[in-house]
């Protein structure tokens, strides 16, 4: 089998509550499906792991105290540096299974969604976009890290489970010349992880076409990502125009990413909230509720 961040037999049972023999019996029995190692050794890919356990409805109420080898793992890797991490390297190495295999891994230790995010994804990538910056990557290494990246998120995706829905609709996207999916992707997930819907027009996107579809499906949050901003005269005026188009509805609108960090760019572009993380876009959602 290939190298994937799999589980051992312990890990499972660890998960699962149950003894090293109650997960052989599983896996003989074919309910929990392993892989051997050339030794023989059983190993548990992590999005099995989760489908066994939703359909058993066990060890799904784990919470952070509980003790497991994995989760002391993780604590040793957090002292890591970025580029030692397995998430970053199978990024590099575009190893899509490896890479949602660490996330569902943590997902299912405990760590919260948005955990996740900045401790796993946001970290890896922005030092991949550095090393690209830097010469030390090239742009299809870069590509190849973010078509990883997308992957594994999707696959975790479908791994969280289904939140008890609020009826409220949140619009998303990236402004006009930032070419990021990503962030959008991640802001959705953020809030649909809070029961919301959301719909995600993704990069790229004019201000003039967002007003439009805001007057259209009168949503309860506006979030808007940009990570570079080309032209910041031109986009101040286009959202202030788009402000103003959409004051009638009083819509509450969450502004993120690197651009906004700075003081004088939040002052160009007022918000309700000019959000640091993906926390905070979190905690903003709930307060909407």
């Amino acid at each position: 089998m290939t190298e994937l961040k799999c589980l051992t037999t312990r890990e499972v049972a660890c998960l699962c509550r149950v003894s090293d023999a109650t997960v052989k019996r599983w896996d003989d029995a074919g309910l929990l499906k392993s892989e051997r190692t050339r030794g023989r050794h059983r190993r548990f890919r992590a999005e099995e792991v989760i489908r066994f356990q939703r359909e058993q409805e066990l060890g799904l109420k784990q919470t952070h105290a509980d003790a497991s080898v994995i989760k002391s793992k993780f604590h040793r890797n957090e002292n890591k540096t970025h580029s030692d991490s397995a998430f970053f390297n199978s990024l590099i190495a575009g190893c899509e299974e490896s890479a949602a295999n660490t996330l569902i891994t943590a997902h299912l230790h405990g760590k919260t969604l948005t955990e996740i995010f900045e401790e796993f994804v946001c970290s890896s990538m922005c030092l991949i976009g550095e090393l690209w910056y830097d010469g030390e990557i090239s742009i299809t290494q870069e590509h190849l890290a973010t078509r990883a990246v997308c992957s594994a998120i999707y696959k975790l995706r479908n791994a969280l489970p289904v939140p008890e829905m609020t009826n409220q609709l949140a619009i998303c996207c990236a402004v006009e010349g930032d070419y990021h999916e990503l962030p959008t992707h991640l802001a959705q997930m953020t809030i649909e992880n809070e029961g919301w819907e959301v719909i995600n027009f993704g990069a790229n996107t004019p201000l003039y076409c967002l007003a439009d579809e805001v007057l259209q499906h009168s949503p309860d949050a506006v979030c808007i990502s940009a990570a570079i901003i080309n032209d910041l005269e031109r986009l101040s005026r286009d959202y202030k125009n788009f402000c103003e188009h959409i004051s009638k509805l009083k819509v509450p609108i969450l502004l993120g990413g690197k651009v906004f960090e700075e003081e004088r760019i939040r002052r160009r572009f007022p918000a309700e909230i000019h959000a640091q993380s993906f926390a905070e876009a979190a905690e903003f959602t709930r307060h909407l509720t």
